[in-house]
């Protein structure tokens, strides 16, 4: 389930600072910060396994878990892992766990130490490399909390598209709720969201082997301030729900409960997930309280002024709330007819028409083909809807037969614009495998060729040149 707000545009009279310090905080420790950590850890667990420390260690690993008050459960769990030979996670949990080195050194007498390499100094160095990355070094860990790492947790990440996730539902909400609250407001509770999240986590995981790092805690936070800020105002929301796509009106603290409910969902059914709903949780929590106990305590804190202002709905907003309330008491036949006049009056709209074919495409409708076409003949995309366009392609054999040639050929050209360009070359050959021989089509096979080119894949480049030549010649001389 997503539900992202769409009420709030960037407004530059009211500067988002803090959110912009942010996110570039947070782009940079990463990609500057902790660009070696992935080389650093992989070096010291291939020396851990080269050296073959993991067998020696192991046995003294499960005296060292059972002097630790650790539960049975989870030395079962550990146990279980190494029957199944995950050797190398273990190996990772027991490098990560440093009082296990502290326990090592002070029972050195009770197990027989390697053969191979020096071996205090050679576990002491790996010990130093899994210390001096960011993750290990600054992220939190269950089992070795500190007060410092509270707040740096919150600013590591552990891959680009973590870190892009996260920056992009902090700058969706954030920017709104900076302006409404102030600057410094803004970023104490964001803080102190990330704080309460982590603790959250940490309560629930106290044995976890993982270090958490990440700014969704905090972020959950801020999209619960988002809620509260806006309250009972009716603001839009973008929904994305199995196959429902669209979006609805709603007062904004109502959907306050649709992100708790969902995280604690998630965190019961997908208990092997490497995703920290607990702490998502927490920061929901925490910055709810925190937003509505500010209000309690000064009602003139926000900027009513700057909330106000996109209230006044235009004719185009009142249709499509028409569209949305519709939806929203799933009354399906009335919202398809409020969807028709709408597109009627203004014009296709692709997240629309997405909704109009999911509806007609739940009921089994026959017109389902139709309002699909129209998504597929819809130009000037994006190219994450363009994504989307083409997984439709590729789900309904069945349009062959419903498009003509020009329609699919035009359907082709538009996909050339995507990373991947097997769709696209897919229909070209499809359409000369039928003999289709005209100007156009070797327009198309120019178009290949370039977008071949420009990803340096120069066989194809030629191939699809020389059908261009081809095809306009023939197309000459005929």
């Amino acid at each position: 389930m997503v539900i992202i707000p769409t009420e709030k545009r960037f407004d530059w009279k009211h500067p988002p600072i803090m959110l912009f310090i942010l996110v570039l905080a947070n782009v940079i420790i990463f990609f500057v910060y902790q660009k070696g950590d992935e080389r650093t850890l992989s070096d010291a667990l291939n020396r851990y396994e080269t050296l073959e420390y993991f067998e020696t260690e192991w046995p003294v690993y499960l005296n060292y878990l059972e002097s630790s008050d650790v539960p049975e459960k989870v030395i079962v769990d550990y146990q279980l892992l190494y029957n199944q030979g995950q050797h190398q996670q273990l190996s990772f949990y027991m490098l990560s766990d440093f009082r296990f080195l502290d326990y090592l050194n002070a029972h050195w007498v009770t197990f027989q130490e390697p053969k191979k390499g020096d071996y205090w100094q050679d576990r002491k160095q790996i010990h130093q490399a899994f210390e001096s990355t960011a993750l290990y070094g600054f992220g939190l860990k269950p089992k070795d909390l500190g007060v410092t790492e509270l707040v740096s947790y919150q600013f590591l990440h552990g891959s680009a598209m973590h870190l892009f996730g996260n920056m992009f539902f902090l700058i969706i909400f954030g920017f709104a709720v900076e302006a409404a609250i102030g600057h410094l407001r803004f970023l104490l509770f964001y803080l102190v969201s990330g704080i309460a999240g982590g603790v959250l986590f940490v309560m629930v995981n106290p044995y976890s082997p993982n270090a958490l790092i990440g700014a969704s805690g905090a972020i959950s936070g801020v999209m619960a301030m988002y809620l509260g800020v806006f309250r009972f105002r009716k603001i839009e929301f973008f929904y994305w729900f199995f196959v429902f796509v669209g979006f609805i009106r709603a007062p904004a603290l109502l959907v306050l409960p649709l992100y708790i409910a969902n995280e604690l969902y998630n965190y019961f059914t997908q208990m092997d997930s490497n995703v920290a709903f607990m702490a998502h949780t927490g920061g929901f929590v925490s910055g709810a309280i925190l937003i509505l106990t500010a209000l309690l305590v000064d009602p003139k804190m926000l900027d009513e002024e700057y909330l106000a202002e996109d209230e006044v709905e235009s004719p185009r907003q009142r249709d499509l709330d028409k569209v949305y309330k519709a939806l929203g008491r799933f009354s399906f036949d009335t919202a398809l007819n409020t969807l028709d006049d709408f597109i009627n009056t203004y014009g296709n709209d692709f997240e629309l028409l997405r909704v109009k074919y999911n509806l007609l495409n739940e009921r089994g409708d026959p017109m389902r083909d139709a309002a699909l076409i129209d998504l597929l003949k819809m130009e000037k995309l994006p190219l994450h809807q363009l994504a989307q366009v083409e997984a439709l392609w590729l789900a309904n054999d069945r349009l062959n037969e419903q498009m003509d040639n020009n329609e699919i050929l035009q359907l082709g050209w538009r996909l050339s614009a995507l990373p991947s360009l097997a769709t696209a070359e897919h229909i070209f050959i499809s359409l000369y495998s039928q003999g289709i021989k005209n100007e156009t089509l070797s327009h198309f096979a120019r178009k290949l060729s370039v977008s071949f080119g420009e990803r340096e894949h120069e066989a194809k480049q030629i191939k699809y040149e020389k059908a261009a030549v081809e095809i306009y010649e023939r197309c000459r001389r005929y």
